[in-house]
């Protein structure tokens, strides 16, 4: 515990002196060592990504999804691998993430979804998220969908206001939303939103310099970030794909870094 409070205090430290919360070369690798930790997750056979190393499940959208995102400039052709491979299984869209790239025709107001499974290969299970008709009554509750929401509105000062409804739910460890109450735990991909929307906002919203801090200390040693922690930052689960992927694109939004392809 004393190590991960020492981490967060040097970052935070750098922070005092960087622009922009820019941690230099720290912040420039982590990016790059997710990519590696999304590029050997995948399983040739499938042309997939599992949902995190050694489970047997392949979430179309959003993780799949995100992955061919992430890796379209590094590796080209993964990212094809991987579209091609969600496109064979009769799959194009979710509803819902894709207003990360402003590819979902009627974000708001959100609906719910459902988890399906697609197919079977032996032991290894396809699934995907899918829109429903029935509309999500309180989701402002939900500090993700409240940053998504940041995403797709097009009226600035409504989505200045989802912006400050979630931050209010920022206690300095992580956002105290409903499900973070529910499962009395934080969810580390909200922080990766959260990067995000603030680069959306016109002006830019600056977050707390603790929220960059918490995303960089949850990233592993296998290069991708772990799903969950506790109030003291400990980490729960495994690194996953999904929570990789919007660790790395929160932080590259937010820092104005480009990716560059592999040579």
């Amino acid at each position: 515990m004393i190590w991960q409070r020492t981490i967060v205090a040097v970052i935070l430290a750098l922070f005092m002196v960087a622009p922009n919360g820019w941690t230099g070369s720290e912040t420039l690798d982590s990016p790059q060592s997710g990519r590696t930790f999304l590029v050997n997750l995948l399983d040739s056979d499938m042309g997939l990504l599992p949902e995190y190393h050694g489970a047997n499940v392949y979430w179309l959208f959003h993780d799949n999804y995100l992955a061919a995102k992430v890796l379209a400039v590094s590796h080209p052709k993964i990212a094809r691998t991987i579209m091609a491979a969600i496109h064979r299984e009769g799959v194009y869209k979710s509803g819902r993430i894709q207003a990360v790239f402003g590819e979902s025709a009627e974000p708001l107001p959100f609906s719910h979804h459902q988890l399906k499974d697609v197919r079977r290969v032996g032991k290894k299970v396809i699934r995907t998220e899918v829109a429903t008709s029935r509309l999500f009554e309180g989701w402002e509750k939900y500090a993700d969908l409240l940053f998504l929401a940041c995403l797709t509105e097009k009226d600035p000062s409504a989505a200045r206001q989802h912006w400050e409804a979630a931050m209010r739910m920022w206690d300095g460890r992580g956002f105290m939303d409903a499900a973070a109450r529910h499962d009395q735990s934080y969810s580390t991909y909200k922080l990766g939103l959260a990067l995000l929307a603030a680069r959306h906002l016109s002006p830019p919203a600056e977050p707390p310099p603790s929220v960059l801090a918490r995303l960089l200390t949850m990233q592993d040693d296998s290069g991708g970030w772990v799903t969950n922690y506790d109030g003291t930052g400990k980490k729960i689960g495994d690194a996953n794909v999904e929570t990789t992927c919007l660790a790395i694109l929160g932080l590259e939004t937010f820092t104005g870094h480009k990716q560059s392809p592999v040579k």
